[in-house]
């Protein structure tokens, strides 16, 4: 029971932040599609809007398949935490503060029964 919910917790954590990460696509693509729930973070140069935008998605495909869930959400949330700093609003939306939960809950428990690769932080294995 206590390995289940562990698991699950992994499983809503990784599909909470795949779809936190499209929304911001989405957001940034047409503005107020989406109501309030997603912002779009706008660098006013369309080169760098267009590669965030490429990798929020691929990181947001990523995490809904489950592949390097950990890395790949700690990564997304260090690359749009810099955004939000440089370009952004700093008011914390309730959704990015339930994103960063995400993101530790993940961290710390894996991307849940359902992924494609089943890593972990096997770091002697990689040397």
């Amino acid at each position: 029971m206590h390995q289940a919910l562990i698991q699950t917790a992994g499983l809503l954590s990784r599909l909470w932040l795949a779809v936190f990460f499209m929304a911001h696509v989405i957001e940034h693509l047409s503005n107020g599609a989406i109501g309030a729930f997603g912002f779009g973070i706008r660098t006013h140069t369309p080169l760098l809007d267009t590669i965030a935008l490429g990798f929020f998605a691929m990181t947001s495909l990523w995490l809904l398949l489950g592949i390097y869930s950990r890395v790949i959400a700690i990564t997304g949330m260090v690359v749009l935490g810099a955004a939000i700093v440089l370009f952004g609003n700093p008011v914390p939306h309730v959704e990015l503060v339930a994103a960063m939960l995400a993101t530790v809950i993940l961290a710390f428990t894996g991307g849940g029964p359902l992924r494609l690769h089943a890593g972990g932080w096997h770091v002697r294995d990689n040397l």
